[in-house]
């Protein structure tokens, strides 16, 4: 099987940030400071909004939390949470960072935010470690403090057209909207495709306001490419789903799986069969497969049991949450004295094969990976996926890349 030739530009770094656009309110714990026999982590992403939301993000953070505790704790200390909703508005976000320098947090966990820059920038110039975190923006994978162990959506993104051609797809059209940001993102989607070998026909563009997806499936029909790559927020996503279905259109869709994992409920079984997904995680049900899904679904089951309405979500969003906690609770225990904000970001600099039980190979967060622009993500691992019945599963033939090694995932 021919592997595909990668290349990343800026464009693709910021192509999820737009793919994910929306809005999110504050339920911090904020402006208290650390116990002395406590851990403060926080997680910061925006919940009680439209999509994108992630409430399971906070219980999955809050799940390990609790299974670390019950387990002694980091070095006999119990670990405290702190939540902050970031809205995604830029003021919000910033607030949430400095409340996390407030708070003496140790670390940030499992969040998300579309305003990186900002963000990190607070947060490295307190030394706080922001650790698995889902990157759409070019500074969380390019920040001192950022610890990413996995490829995150941006990176994720540009493995789809590895994917692609594992199903025999042999040209795309992007599909956006008509503004001057997305134009920037199709560049970056129209140079990996490119240089996969992939024929990348001329962008088909909608208006931003735009709740009529008939004509854009039209165009995509109308353009002869076997496949269309959705660079469209998670709702216009999810609509363009739907209009092609509606037009019964011989064409694949590709899109990321955080496009639309809040909407699975909207998609119906002939809408399923059109889809071709890419993911930083296998699918959360492969327990058979990675057994380390197992004990996250066993402690989300505990949270769920114990009444958080949200641990039943289960996603790679909040996997990713679920596994930012255990990391850092192991590389914590390697301190020596007290556990604060600079003590752990050295942790993290000579750290070795922090276990990702199985679900990902074991991390080392000063290792580098070999993908220009995104160094930092030294686990770049994508899979590859198909939605049945409401639910991810493996694609076939291939289940996914390692976009470092450029290697098949067997």
């Amino acid at each position: 099987m021919r592997l595909p030739r990668l290349a990343t530009t800026g464009g693709l770094a910021v192509l999820v940030a737009a793919a994910v656009l929306s809005a999110c309110g504050d339920d911090s714990g904020g402006g208290t400071s650390a116990s002395a026999d406590s851990v403060v982590l926080t997680v910061m992403v925006p919940t009680d909004t439209k999509t994108p939301n992630f409430p399971g993000n906070v219980a999955a953070v809050r799940a390990a939390a609790t299974a670390v505790n019950d387990a002694g704790g980091i070095n006999g200390k119990q670990i405290e949470i702190k939540v902050c909703n970031n809205n995604n508005d830029p003021n919000d976000s910033t607030k949430c960072a400095r409340e996390a320098v407030k708070d003496k947090s140790v670390a940030v966990v499992g969040s998300f935010t579309l305003y990186g820059q900002q963000v990190t920038e607070i947060l490295a110039a307190a030394k706080i470690p922001y650790v698995g975190f889902n990157g759409v923006t070019p500074a969380e994978y390019s920040c001192e403090t950022c610890y990413p162990f996995d490829a995150g959506s941006a990176l994720a993104f540009g493995g789809l057209p590895g994917g692609l051609l594992s199903q025999g797809v042999k040209s795309e059209v992007p599909v956006r909207l008509d503004i001057a940001a997305s134009a920037v993102n199709s560049q970056g989607v129209a140079a990996g495709a490119k240089a996969a070998g992939l024929e990348v026909k001329e962008d088909i563009k909608i208006g931003a306001t735009s709740t009529d997806l008939a004509p854009a499936v039209q165009a995509i029909v109308g353009s002869g490419a076997q496949a269309a790559v959705s660079i469209l927020p998670n709702e216009a996503t999810l609509a363009l789903i739907k209009a092609a279905d509606q037009a019964n259109a011989n064409v694949t869709l590709a899109v990321v799986d955080g496009q639309i994992q809040d909407g699975l409920s909207q998609i119906t079984a002939s809408e399923e069969k059109r889809l071709f997904i890419v993911g930083a995680y296998p699918p959360v049900g492969a327990v058979a497969e990675y057994p380390g899904l197992a004990r996250f679904a066993k402690e989300m089951d505990a949270a769920a049991t114990a009444g958080n309405k949200d641990a039943k979500i289960r996603n790679s969003s909040n996997l990713r949450a679920w596994l930012s906690v255990h990391a850092v609770a192991q590389v914590a225990k390697g301190v020596t004295g007290e556990i604060t904000p600079s003590s752990l970001l050295a942790a993290f600099g000579t750290a070795k094969d922090v276990d990702l039980f199985g679900i990902l190979p074991a991390w080392t967060p000063s290792a580098k990976g070999s993908v220009a622009g995104f160094e930092r993500a030294s686990n770049a691992r994508v899979f590859f996926l198909r939605l049945v019945d409401g639910k991810f599963v493996a694609a076939t033939p291939l289940k996914g890349l390692d976009l470092n090694t450029r290697k098949p995932l067997t």
